[in-house]
This record gives C-alpha cells, sequence and structure tokens, in this order.
C-alpha cells in the first residue's frame, strides 16, 4: 500500500526540472465547474499583469454557470473587460494558438475580443506560431502579476465546463451554440508565492517568442496574493514544486525533454503505485519505463485511467491504435498481475462517454506532476508543453498528494475520500481499494478497458513516427517516409510536368489575349458560349454528370477540375470538381470490387499488381499520398484499391483528404486565368503571376528535391 509516515521512503529528486521553488499555497482544481470561475476571480483580483497562454479559446463561453444577470459578467469577453475596468493598472496579454486548420470547424475564427467593437488597449491579443511545422504551442496557464497561477490541461474554450457529478443530463453543459456536448474531466494547479515569478518569467519568454515584444516583470504591490477561495481549497501550504517543459528543436531554441525525465524518474523512484490519468497513451519511452517496473517481481502497481476511446473517427483509427499496441505491450508484461486499466463510466451515459481530458502521474504519493503534457510522444518532444510536479519533500507534503490522489479517486467510484482511504488501508494496496470500492451499474464506477486490436486496422496504420511524432523530423524524412525510393522518378517527373503544364497554360492565355491568334479563335465568345452552358437550367448538373463520366472513362483529373474552376469561379468549381472527383473515386472502387484482381490483373498486368500491394501494404496513408502526388491514372487508382485488400472506409479516409489540397489549388488558379483574361489589369495579372510562381516553384522544387534524394539514396 502507498504510505505517507515511513521514514525509509526515498525522496524525489529534482532531476528532470528546469526550476524547482516554493509555494506558498497550492489547491487542487478537479473539473470544469471550479476551474472556468477560479479562472474568471483570479483574473478579477489582478493589479498589474495578467499572462494567458492556451491552446483553445473562445470569447464566448460562459465562465460562471448558470448565467444570470445578477452574476455579470459572465461571459470570457466580459470577465476580461471587467477585470481591465476595475483595475486600472492592469494590462492582460493573451497568446492562444495560431491553430491548424484541421481545427478550424472545431473553433470560433475572430473571437469577440478581437473585433473593434470589443478590443480594449490593455488587451494585448497575439497568436502563437513559433513552433515546427505540425507541432503547437500547448502550454496552458495564467499567470496574474507573478504572484499567483493556474497551470493544468484546462483551455478557456468552449467544450471544457462540467461540474464534477458528469451527469449524463447535465443541462448547463452546452456550448455558445446552445448545443449539448459529452462529459468532460479535467485537472489543474492553483498556486502563490515565489514559484510564481519563475512561472512569470516563461510566459513573458513565450510572449516575446511569439511577438517580440519584451515584457517587464509587473509592478511590486502589497495586496495580497491572488486566491480564488470560493472555488479552490487549498491543500497544501508552503509546498515544493518543480516546473518541467516540453521545447521542440526550432530555430535558436535548443530541444528540451524535461517532462519526458521527469516522469521516467517518477516511474522508476515508484516503490508501491504509480497512478495515471491522461488523455492519450502512446508514449514509447512511458510505455518503456512502465513495462521495466511491471516485470520486476516486487514493483509496483500501475493504474492507468484513460478515456473509453477517442472521439473522434481520425483518432480512433490513429491514437487509439497506436494506444493499444502499448497497452498489449504492457499487458504482456504484467506477468504479477499488478496492472489496472480503466475508463470513468456513469449511469445512462453510453453510447457517450466521459471525455478524460486529465494529464495527472502521481508516484507513491511522493510526486504528483500535472500539467498539459499528454503521456503522448509528441507531449515529449514535439509540442511545447508545462507541467508542475509538487515533491513529497515532507510527511505534509505526502499527506498532501495522497488526499489528492483519494480525491480523483472518490469522484470516479462515487464515493468519499474517507473511504478510498479507509479501503486502502485495509485491504493494503490502490488497486485492492479501487476493486472493493468499485460498484459497476450504480452512479459512477471505473469499467475495466477492454482493448481489441482490428488486425487489418493495426496493419494498415503507420507506426507513430508519422502520427505521434517526439520530435520535428527534417522534410527529407517525411518524404522517405512517404514516398519510397522506387516511387520518386515517377513522382518527379510528375511534378516538373505539372510544373510545365501551368505555365503552358498562362502561355496559351497570354497568347489568346495579347497576339491575332485571340481574333482568331474569339476566346470571348468562346467563353460567352460557356457561361450561357453553365447558367441554363440544369447547366450545374449536366457538368457533374459529364465529369464523373469522364472521369471514370479515364479523362486525367487535372482538366476536370481547371474546366470547373473556368466555368463556375474558384469556390463553386471547388465544389463541383471535387464532388464529381469524390463520385467518381468512389464508383471507380465499387467496379474494382466487383470485377476483382484476377481480371484487373489480366486487362493491366504487373504494373497493377505492385500498385494493388502498396495500397494494401499502407492503407489510409498511401491513398491520401497517391491523391497529393499520383503515381498512376486517377481512374487506375480506384479500380486497383476496389480490387485489392484495401477497406472502403481507409479509401474513403484517405481519397476525402488527399484530393483536397490539388483541386483547392487548381480551381483557384483556374478562376484567376479567367479573371485576367477577361480582365488584364496590373492587379489580375500580378495576382496570376504569383500564384503560376508558386505552382512552379513548388512543381519544379518537388522534382529537384527528389532528384537530390535520388542521388543521395543511391549514393548510400
Amino acid at each position: 500500500m502507498t504510505t505517507t509516515d515511513t521514514n525509509d521512503e526515498v525522496a524525489p529528486t529534482d532531476e528532470g526540472f528546469w526550476r524547482t521553488g516554493r509555494a506558498d499555497r497550492l489547491g487542487l482544481v478537479i473539473d470544469g465547474e471550479h476551474w472556468f470561475p477560479a479562472f474568471a476571480d483570479m483574473l478579477a483580483q489582478a493589479r498589474h499583469q495578467a499572462i494567458i497562454l492556451c491552446w483553445d479559446i473562445d470569447s464566448r463561453v460562459e465562465m460562471h454557470r448558470p448565467c444570470e444577470a445578477d452574476q455579470a459578467p459572465c461571459h470570457l469577453t466580459a470577465v476580461l473587460h471587467q477585470a481591465l475596468k476595475s483595475n486600472p493598472g492592469l494590462t492582460i496579454h493573451l497568446l492562444p494558438w495560431d491553430f491548424a486548420m484541421i481545427y478550424a470547424f472545431e473553433r470560433e475564427w475572430l473571437p469577440l475580443f478581437s473585433r473593434p467593437m470589443a478590443r480594449h488597449p490593455r488587451l494585448k491579443v497575439q497568436y502563437d506560431g513559433e513552433h515546427p511545422m505540425g507541432a503547437s504551442q500547448h502550454q496552458k496557464m495564467l499567470v496574474i502579476d507573478d504572484r499567483a497561477a493556474l497551470i493544468g490541461g484546462f483551455d478557456p474554450s468552449k467544450w471544457r465546463w462540467d461540474r464534477r457529478a458528469h451527469a449524463a443530463d447535465e443541462s448547463l453543459r452546452r456550448d455558445p451554440d446552445g448545443q449539448p456536448y459529452p462529459p468532460f474531466h479535467d485537472l489543474a494547479f492553483a498556486v502563490t508565492g515565489p514559484i510564481c515569478r519563475d512561472l512569470g518569467e516563461l510566459t513573458r519568454a513565450r510572449w516575446q517568442r511569439a511577438t517580440g515584444e519584451h515584457l517587464d516583470p509587473p509592478s511590486e504591490t502589497d495586496h495580497p496574493a491572488p486566491w480564488p477561495a470560493e472555488h479552490v481549497a487549498v491543500v497544501l501550504d508552503d509546498a515544493r514544486v518543480g516546473i518541467a517543459r516540453t521545447l521542440p528543436a526550432w530555430r535558436d531554441q535548443t530541444e528540451v525533454r524535461e517532462i519526458e525525465t521527469r516522469l521516467c524518474r517518477l516511474i522508476g523512484e515508484a516503490r508501491d503505485c504509480i497512478y495515471i490519468e491522461n488523455q492519450y497513451f502512446t508514449s514509447h519511452r512511458i510505455g518503456e519505463a512502465l513495462i521495466a517496473r511491471l516485470e520486476e517481481e516486487s514493483g509496483p502497481e500501475v493504474i492507468l485511467l484513460l478515456p473509453r476511446e477517442k472521439d473522434g473517427w481520425l483518432e480512433r483509427v490513429t491514437m487509439d491504435v497506436l494506444r493499444a499496441r502499448l497497452i498489449e505491450r504492457l499487458r504482456t508484461a504484467d506477468r504479477h498481475d499488478r496492472l489496472r486499466i480503466y475508463y470513468p463510466a456513469v449511469a445512462g451515459l453510453e453510447p457517450a462517454m466521459v471525455s478524460l481530458h486529465s494529464k495527472l502521474v502521481i508516484g507513491d504519493d511522493h510526486e504528483i506532476n500535472l500539467g498539459s503534457a499528454n503521456t503522448s510522444n509528441r507531449s515529449m518532444g514535439f509540442d511545447s508543453e508545462l507541467n508542475l510536479s509538487v515533491l513529497g519533500d515532507r510527511e505534509e507534503s505526502r499527506a498532501a498528494i495522497a488526499a489528492m490522489r483519494r480525491e480523483l479517486l472518490a469522484e470516479h467510484l462515487g464515493t468519499t475520500p474517507a473511504a478510498v482511504a479507509a479501503a486502502e488501508d485495509e485491504h493494503g494496496s490502490v488497486a485492492a481499494a479501487i476493486d472493493a470500492l468499485n460498484r459497476p451499474g450504480t452512479e459512477r464506477w471505473l469499467e475495466p478497458l477492454t482493448i481489441t486490436l482490428d488486425p487489418a486496422i493495426d496493419r494498415q496504420v503507420p507506426d507513430a513516427a508519422v502520427i505521434d511524432p517526439e520530435r520535428a523530423r527534417p522534410p527529407e524524412e517525411l518524404i522517405d517516409m512517404f514516398i519510397e525510393k522506387k516511387s520518386r522518378g515517377p513522382v518527379r517527373r510528375k511534378a516538373a510536368a505539372f510544373a510545365l503544364l501551368i505555365a503552358l497554360f498562362v502561355v496559351i492565355a497570354a497568347m489568346l489575349k495579347f497576339t491575332p491568334l485571340g481574333e482568331a479563335l474569339a476566346p470571348g465568345e468562346l467563353i460567352d458560349r460557356l457561361a450561357d452552358l453553365r447558367d441554363a437550367p440544369g447547366g450545374t448538373w449536366a457538368f457533374l454528370g459529364l465529369a464523373v463520366i469522364g472521369l471514370l472513362l479515364g479523362v486525367p483529373a487535372t482538366p476536370v477540375v481547371v474546366a470547373a474552376g473556368l466555368l463556375f469561379g474558384a469556390w463553386a468549381g471547388f465544389g463541383l470538381a471535387y464532388g464529381a472527383l469524390v463520385t467518381a473515386a468512389l464508383t471507380g472502387f465499387l467496379v474494382g470490387q466487383f470485377l476483382g484482381a484476377e481480371a484487373l490483373r489480366r486487362l493491366a498486368g504487373k504494373r497493377l499488381d505492385r500498385l494493388s500491394r502498396t495500397l494494401a501494404r499502407r492503407g489510409i496513408l498511401t491513398v491520401f499520398s497517391l491523391r497529393l502526388v499520383p503515381l498512376a491514372p486517377f481512374a487506375v487508382v480506384n479500380l486497383v484499391a476496389g480490387a485489392s485488400r484495401i477497406r472502403f472506409r481507409d479509401f474513403l479516409i484517405g481519397s476525402l483528404a488527399g484530393l483536397v489540397p490539388g483541386t483547392v489549388a487548381l480551381t483557384i488558379f483556374s478562376d484567376q486565368l479567367l479573371r485576367t483574361l477577361l480582365d488584364p489589369s496590373p492587379a489580375t495579372i500580378g495576382v496570376l503571376v504569383l500564384i503560376t510562381a508558386a505552382f512552379i516553384g513548388i512543381g519544379w522544387g518537388l522534382s529537384r528535391w527528389l532528384a537530390l534524394r535520388e542521388q543521395a539514396s543511391g549514393a548510400s
């Protein structure tokens, strides 16, 4: 059992921290019903400087629920403005991540506080894009006057608030658009004291890196340190706290892996129990550390609380597959039956689930590590992260860590911390206490997590280096990963041909506009006739049908997309071209399934054999890469995919994603080409020249790059 009062316990070391310091007060914030009002309360108490770093934000989110008239301010924008109004010496610096477009449909595009009617001269809003391509700024913190801070996994965004009961019918769990969302569980630390000066220094350094602006430390004040007393209880006075970071190698920034170092150290030092709550569980180094402890004859218990599965289909067929692989290895290593893996269950919630978002690791009640970092590869080395550790350097600290762990288990088990403590004393271990208190089918319980990994999906999902990278990869490594050596020659030739095609379109357009050839062919009349076809009743459907038939009969995709852009403009043209491409792709896939591999092999021979094996081996990623840079004609890829062993779902996902970039680019180019023909002004010509130069540069650049990679591969 984890104990707190023996004299022979190993004290935690300082290894793996950026800095350690003292916190005058420390509290554990559990779930949004406490974090959101605590955030607003601390902002209201700020006097000079408040700095907010976050991964996501929504200016409309309700900080107080229910949002009542006498409880104003309620929404985040109003909370920020009220804090500035009440404290004339206060400046708020807000630095959200400059998010990737994959999140565009989940996020608020133009927050209220960034619009002219809601701007404030002392509210400084910037977006942080200072990280490698594909990474994110994931640190989440609020630092007030270098005297108080909130650090954890929360963002002031729309799907984070929930009560601790996580009830299936919670009426207040709605986003700013009034839509309900599933239960959400997360954690944070609230701290005051000297450690906040270090946190303030860290946030100002991040602001300067993202914006180039230097921020001075706040002025000294004799006001009490902000503390959200109504929402957060103090669990420990005079705590020793360590700050650990993850920073990727980026420009002049050296790689920092303090969180990984700290967690591996924590796991290695634990004697009795390692307790983990985390949104993701894919880190191979954390996994190796846990496997080593499970293989020991008298190592610690390992208790994992994870989500039942990820929320979106894409994460379920990527990150959940990586998690399943790692869990299978842990279970193989668990020869002494010390591994327990659960997900939190709530009565009446199925088929929905609790979105467990915590980033927490506790070792032996000697250390509790909490912050923004998931136990994933990217959180250990690729994204920017921040965690705090409370160190059990004395009996009071260890008792506080045990109390926090029991508070969490009590919530998940639907009982009280006192009951958890009593069960641990009676049964001798944390795992045995969970077994004794767990009551499946009641209001709250911990359900054993059953992992079943479909071999077909497992075969098609690549390793973690692609999906969950632990470091930024040079472009040449990405080429090696996605384009096999034997395929680089065809890709190089197609890239060069694409550049020549774009240049040819522009040359022809110039000849039609500025030479006698234009008068002879009368392109204006042709354009008018095409416009008549477009505007005729049923013209749009006629184009769509003809495009699908042409693609099925072997017409290359490029002229179909260009025609859509010329006829219907950039965005309508994109919609029609994309719809035609997807429809033809799926139809071709089904035809390939009907004909079968043997019939196609008789028709086309060994070349299609090679393409079929490639598709079957890599699944989604291969389809995606073939759509981006086609190695075979569009119609051929569809037929072979249908006849091969690739799943329809994987073909659909890879096609939907891979067809977007090229279709968008070509329809924008076609639309701009037509605009220039009709109105050859300096502005339209300039835009066309820029777009053309970009396309030619990308095509020739990729061609040259692949040629160099071929030479390097041949030399090695």
